[in-house]
């Protein structure tokens, strides 16, 4: 057993389980008091998984990360996920924070279809911004597969009416750029820009990492 684990199993006895189990079968909600430090993540951690994710509310930014980074630490990093602001600092500066819409958007889109998620942590500053509904998410969406006829200019008019920026080289979520029969594009739902390669109106390559450097000999980790 690792240290993590050993350390959970000590806090959370069979007694407290035992206790947890019955307080969660009997009402939709349960209140636990003189918990601190790392305890909050410990009693949840040891909670019965449930069809849908679990939303984790911290007092504060602060007290979120702390969890996040408690629960990460003891399930592992697949089964928690952060749902931070999408600004900087407060919303009424109005400075976007693009890694925060990438962390955003993955939870928003793994909470309906990965079994292995477990818990979103949030705060209430992060719930109070506004998130577009599924079938909004649906249409905005690009779907672009290998083989299939996808003319580069379209494309291009597409993420140019989508709000995303033409750049020389991409380097933050909402950029794309045009380099002969390359198209780069940095999107919201993975945190490394995707490359495509065109053949005419035929996308014939893409990849998840764009390479350093753009010579016959660079290596591109394709995916299916």
């Amino acid at each position: 057993m690792s240290g993590i684990a050993d350390l959970c199993a000590r806090f959370m006895t069979a007694e407290r389980l035992k206790a947890l189990k019955a307080a969660l079968s009997a009402a939709d909600e349960a209140h636990v008091y003189g918990l601190a430090g790392s305890a909050p993540a410990m009693m949840l951690a040891s909670m019965p998984a449930r069809k849908h994710p679990v939303m984790v509310v911290g007092d504060s930014l602060d007290d979120a990360g702390y969890l996040y980074h408690d629960l990460s630490r003891i399930l592992g990093d697949d089964a928690v996920l952060m749902f931070p602001s999408a600004y900087k600092r407060s919303i009424k500066y109005g400075q976007i924070d693009p890694p925060s819409e990438i962390l955003r958007t993955e939870a928003l889109n793994r909470w309906h279809s990965d079994k292995s998620l477990r818990f979103v942590v949030t705060y209430p500053e992060a719930m109070a911004e506004k998130v577009a509904s599924r079938s909004d998410v649906d249409t905005r969406t690009l779907r672009l597969a290998r083989g299939a006829v996808a003319p580069m200019t379209d494309t291009a008019r597409w993420l140019r009416d989508n709000g995303f920026q033409e750049v020389d080289y991409v380097y933050e979520p909402g950029q794309f750029a045009i380099r002969g029969s390359i198209l780069d594009i940095f999107g919201y739902s993975y945190e490394m820009p995707y490359r495509l390669d065109f053949f005419g109106d035929e996308m014939i390559q893409y990849a998840r990492s764009i390479p350093k450097r753009s010579s016959p000999n660079s290596r591109w980790r394709q995916w299916p």
